[in-house]
């Protein structure tokens, strides 16, 4: 068998055994899974703690089938290196040998195989930085179960992957030229990183957690207190820290990832000490992202991530958002989105980034054209603007029932029950202004009075019987289908939640991916893009609508805080 072949079989079985040990991840020793991790690592993503059995039981069959779908694209993308490998001469010996680790690792590729290797529904898991390279570590039940499925995959190879030893623990490794992908067992746990080959016998050591970091995690408490300020739970959080990540590059080359450094032949000192100083000073407008489970459990899981902002920047941006009524809820029906913006606040905080960068000018050539641009900036500002536009306050579309689309066929839909709403301040002004233009408006004689007024057009009574519009002092309605008049005056009256989202979409997600996986099957438009082969195609689709399936709703709101920016999702899950 080739090295590249080789290669690619155990990097496959690698992501099998990973993404099945994220996606069920937890574990009884928090501290010391933390303790591997180093306190100034630059990203983290943790799982400690025992999803619900009853949830588990949930997201098993399904995550069954999609790995169902993957193991059928692996047969199909190496059906045809087999019959390639085979026509070649001598062939035959290595595309059974290949065949053979296909086959054992499709068999790892399911719920059954992945316990039979030794990572356990209660196994912790872990991904983060030894410096700036990858380390991911999962507990196993059995690490001889772990050592077992690899030498498998090495017999049925007829070669064994290179073996080292530090410190008396032996690991096997995959050679790629100046770095190594190495994977070993230590103790209870799995771990699987990048390094380059010429880190020293010290350095392997620690990024194998041999020897654990004196600054770790679990002494930082880093997890804890996100946790304690977002509400994170313990099933999974993490963080990404930029400013750690900028360092990295910009500080002492001689640290942690010079030998990373030397391979891609970066070298900080090239950059200019003002550069250094205005790169940091960018990175801590976004000094981190955090993220995590905030309750999990057999009826929804809710997750948040948070954008970390520099104070004066996420007070400008948290002033953006503006009330709509109905938006950040779910009326349920197929799919919501919206969103809002006051553009006079948006206007404001544009003009308090041109003040900052006149009165502090970037000096870095890397940012000499954004400086440039400073006077166009100032010369849009001046432009004069239409007030109706500064009325405006976002917009909301609630499809709740879409009959008779075929994406197969481009066939339109036969009927739509929807609504739609125009949020503006002084909504009167924007229907005067277009009955002014429009006979057809002007005879609505559409009052603020939130009353529906039905609609006669044409083009609408293809997608609909009824369709009414409304209008209050803050909004405009139209609404097609069933209930379209109640519906028509309803919007007007929602409540919204608070704070007001920036954005917001909710959705039916077995619907929703259900007519995602129709997507995947249709043929290109252009000529010159190749199709993906139908088999691949397929399988694409039965995995997208396997993972839709086991999810009833999906709601995202998107706030802008004086924390920064803030993302809350909820799945619930089919009941």
């Amino acid at each position: 068998m080739t090295g590249t072949r080789k290669t690619a079989g155990f990097m496959i079985l690698v992501s099998v055994l990973l993404a099945a040990g994220a996606a069920n991840a937890a574990s009884r020793k928090a501290k010391e899974m933390l303790a591997f991790i180093p306190a100034e690592t630059p990203y983290a993503m943790v799982s400690l703690e025992p999803i619900p059995d009853a949830l588990a039981g949930k997201i098993e069959p399904a995550m069954d089938d999609v790995l169902e779908g993957y193991q059928r694209i692996l047969r199909y993308v190496m059906a045809e290196q087999l019959v390639e490998l085979a026509n070649q001469e001598d062939g035959a010996e290595q595309a059974a040998r290949l065949q053979g680790v296909v086959d054992e690792v499709i068999g790892l590729m399911s719920i059954e195989g992945i316990r039979g290797a030794g990572i356990a529904r209660d196994s912790a898991f872990a991904v983060y930085g030894y410096g700036l390279l990858p380390v991911l570590r999962t507990e196993l039940t059995a690490a001889a179960a772990f050592e077992a499925a690899i030498s498998r995959i090495e017999e049925k190879a007829g070669e064994k992957l290179p073996v080292g030893e530090v410190a008396n623990h032996a690991y096997r490794f995959v050679d790629l030229d100046e770095l190594k992908v190495i994977i070993a067992t230590i103790g209870d746990y799995a771990v699987i990183t990048l390094v380059p080959g010429a880190f020293e016998k010290e350095q392997l050591e620690a990024v194998l957690g041999i020897s654990k970091p004196r600054n770790n995690l679990a002494k930082s408490k880093e997890l804890s207190v996100l946790a304690r300020k977002y509400g994170f739970t313990d099933h999974f959080s993490g963080f990404i820290d930029v400013q750690r990540i900028a360092a990295s590059f910009l500080g002492d080359p001689s640290g942690l990832n010079k030998d990373l450094f030397d391979i891609v032949e970066y070298d900080s000192a090239t950059i200019s000490d003002v550069c250094k100083t205005e790169f940091k000073a960018l990175a801590g407008v976004a000094p981190r992202i955090a993220f995590g489970y905030s309750d999990v459990n057999e009826k929804f899981i809710d997750s948040r991530l948070v954008v970390e902002l520099r104070k004066d920047i996420a007070k400008g941006l948290a002033a953006l958002p503006a009330f709509v009524p109905g938006l950040g809820l779910d009326p349920g029906g197929f799919m919501s989105l919206g969103f809002s913006m006051n553009p006079l606040a948006a206007r404001a905080f544009y003009e308090a980034r041109l003040d900052a960068m006149e009165a502090e000018p970037f000096e870095c050539e890397a940012f000499a054209e954004l400086q440039a641009s400073v006077p166009q900036g100032r010369e849009a500002l001046a432009q004069p603007v239409p007030p109706v536009v500064y009325g405006f306050r976002g917009v909301l579309l609630n499809v709740f029932d879409i009959v008779g689309l075929d994406l197969a066929t481009d066939e339109p839909p036969e009927s739509v029950d929807a609504s739609v709403l125009l949020a503006v301040e002084n909504a009167q002004d924007l229907v005067t202004m277009a009955a002014m233009m429009d006979p057809q408006i002007a005879a609505l004689n559409l009052l603020p009075d939130g009353k529906p007024v039905r609609l006669d057009m044409p083009q609408l009574a293809e997608l609909a019987d009824d369709a009414f519009v409304a209008l209050s002092e803050l909004a405009l309605t139209l609404a097609l289908g069933n209930d379209a008049e109640k519906r028509a005056a309803g919007m007007l009256n929602a409540k919204s939640v608070e704070p007001p989202p920036l954005f917001s979409i909710s959705m039916d997600s077995a619907r929703y991916y259900a007519l995602m996986g129709e997507a995947m099957m249709l043929e290109p438009d252009s000529e010159e893009e190749e199709p993906m082969p139908l088999p691949m195609r397929t399988a694409m689709r039965d995995i997208t609508v396997a993972a839709g399936s086991l999810y009833e709703r999906m709601i995202v709101n998107v706030r802008l805080t004086e924390t920064g920016v803030d993302v809350d999702s909820r799945l619930t899950l089919k009941q």
